[in-house]
């Protein structure tokens, strides 16, 4: 009869994950804006919350605009950026 021992699993540990500053995520929707009209739709607010790592992106694009979008003209302006970087730095994007 032979007795297997197995070593223990070793963790190995994770890279150290930081939380987004919000420069960097001012950084992250600027680069969102494809077509550079200064303002972000909800079609590049869903590929900045993808690039962010969001589940469901659209989700986040609808309520990031939701927060934002304090004039209701359906986009994010410079002027309301700062709303939807505070919406997004309360999320808790990480980097890793």
């Amino acid at each position: 009869m032979g007795f297997e021992v197995k070593e223990p699993k070793r963790r190995v540990p994770k890279p150290p994950v930081s939380q987004l500053t919000e420069e960097q995520l001012r950084a992250i929707f600027m680069q969102a804006d494809i077509n550079k009209d200064g303002v972000l739709s909800k079609k590049e607010l869903k590929h900045a919350f993808g690039r962010l790592g969001a589940l469901i992106p659209a989700f986040r694009a609808a309520r990031g605009l939701h927060h934002a979008d304090a004039n209701h003209d359906g986009v994010v302006g410079k002027d309301e950026l700062d709303s939807l970087i505070k919406y997004a730095y309360r999320l808790g994007y990480k980097v890793a």
